[in-house]
């Protein structure tokens, strides 16, 4: 039977198990690892016809002393990916991030994307405008691109118990406050710092705006967030991995995400909060505003403004307009107009047959 060999092969992680389940309907058996060792290892046990299928390059890094170290790895796997190829192993490459975020190894990362370019003989992507963000720093070659969308995660997590159920199942925030919420990984490129302030300075005209903080927060972040911690706004924190009913529970108490990402190709979090039906606000990146422009549930901050902090605001404040629901509604029906199965089958299409 042939595989789809996933790298890095999360199992708990929900885009990776919604992408493959038209596939495995089909027959292919899915399976992964997750060390860059053990990818050495599993692209010398792949056969002709099996595919390794590369998601996010972070695990390539993982524990490097320095940046030669780094050097030599991405070598070994540039030669290794050519020798599986020589085999007729066919090589995915889904391009989620520009590059690896918070990496230390800026050329480095860089050099590893163009080896993906090379070596791979399909590239997915989500965005549109991908090949045009990356060209900055490396080409993703037209003839291997093909699109796949990120689907919304409807039918993975159960349905928004509403706001104010969910803000009972906390119990600590009053139902008639302004959330602005991030609800998963808590990372320093995610912006957190200006978020704070621009919170501070919203809570200045309005005293019932507060923030949330939920999900997996790694150390460089927490430090970002005490250090930015406005004194005036009350911050509901949850610091650590979420189970899925904490997932919903805690989105779901939003009026708004807030996603000031300094860094943004793709974003799992949008399609979380479109699930759940709470509005978004995030960077006028110009991939953004082509993407998702005439979307009725997302605002735009000005990037190129003087103040971030004042743009974010000012973004915050048009988003936490209820509209009498028209936002929460024209969200989830974004959500609705492609599913998990949706982008199993256009995946499955792009697989030998």
């Amino acid at each position: 039977m042939a595989r789809i060999s996933v790298f890095p092969y999360w199992t708990t992680n929900p885009y990776l198990n919604m992408l493959y389940m038209e596939a495995r309907s089909q027959g292919w058996r899915v399976d992964g690892k997750w060390r860059y060792h053990e990818l050495l290892n599993e692209l010398k046990a792949l056969e002709a016809g099996d595919i390794l299928h590369i998601h996010w390059t972070s695990p390539v890094a993982e524990n490097v002393k320095n940046a030669a170290e780094l050097r030599s790895r991405i070598a070994r796997l540039d030669g290794a990916l050519s020798d599986a190829r020589s085999r007729g192993v066919e090589v995915f490459w889904t391009v989620h991030n520009t590059i690896s975020h918070d990496t230390g190894y800026h050329a480095e990362e860089v050099e590893l994307a163009k080896v993906l370019a090379r070596r791979s003989s399909r590239i997915i992507v989500l965005n549109s405008q991908t090949a045009e963000v990356v060209s900055e720093y490396y080409e993703l070659p037209a003839e291997k691109v093909s699109r796949v969308r990120h689907a919304s995660y409807q039918g993975v997590y159960e349905p928004s118990p509403g706001r104010r159920a969910a803000r009972r199942r906390i119990g600590t925030i009053p139902p008639g406050d302004l959330v602005i919420g991030i609800v998963g990984g808590i990372r320093p490129y995610k912006g957190l710092g200006d978020l704070l302030r621009a919170a501070g300075l919203l809570a200045e005209r309005n005293p019932r705006v507060s923030m949330l903080l939920a999900g997996g927060t790694t150390a460089d972040a927490m430090a970002e967030i005490e250090a930015a911690m406005p004194g005036n706004v009350t911050v509901h924190r949850r610091h650590g991995q979420l189970t899925d009913e904490e997932v919903v529970t805690w989105a779901s108490a939003c009026d708004l995400f807030a996603l000031p990402y300094t860094r943004i190709l793709n974003s799992g979090s949008m399609l979380l909060a479109a699930t759940l039906g709470v509005p978004c606000v995030v960077p006028g990146e110009p991939h953004l505003l082509a993407e998702y422009g005439d979307e009725q549930w997302i605002e735009f901050f000005d990037i190129e403004a003087t103040s971030r902090v004042d743009a974010l605001a000012e973004a915050i404040e048009r988003g936490l307009d209820r509209q009498n629901g028209a936002r929460a509604r024209a969200a989830e029906q974004f959500a609705a107009s492609y599913t998990m199965h949706d982008m199993s089958v256009d995946f499955a299409e792009l697989l030998p047959r």
